[in-house]
């Protein structure tokens, strides 16, 4: 798909900004572009948030989840990683 197809859907259609903007400041994203990385990936979404905001983080990706452009998705692949004190 074009580009301009591809930022339609994103921009006009799924609001997937404006969702992860709605967990702002418990949640930060971070979102890497597959060339800035050489990987064979479109790009790779880093989140950060404390353990305390763990259910916040699971309501935002069901709703990321339901967007549009999730039917696109053909791979995801979850890892938690725990700061231990």
């Amino acid at each position: 798909m074009s580009q301009d197809e591809r930022r339609a859907i994103f921009e006009a259609e799924s609001h997937h900004t404006e969702i992860g903007l709605a967990y702002l400041p418990q949640i930060a994203r971070q979102l890497h572009h597959s060339r800035d990385l050489g990987e064979p990936f479109d790009f790779l979404t880093w989140f950060e948030f404390a353990p305390e905001h763990e259910s916040e983080f699971n309501k935002l990706l069901v709703q990321l989840r339901a967007s549009k452009e999730w039917a696109y998705v053909e791979r995801e692949v979850d890892i938690r990683l725990v700061k231990q004190a």
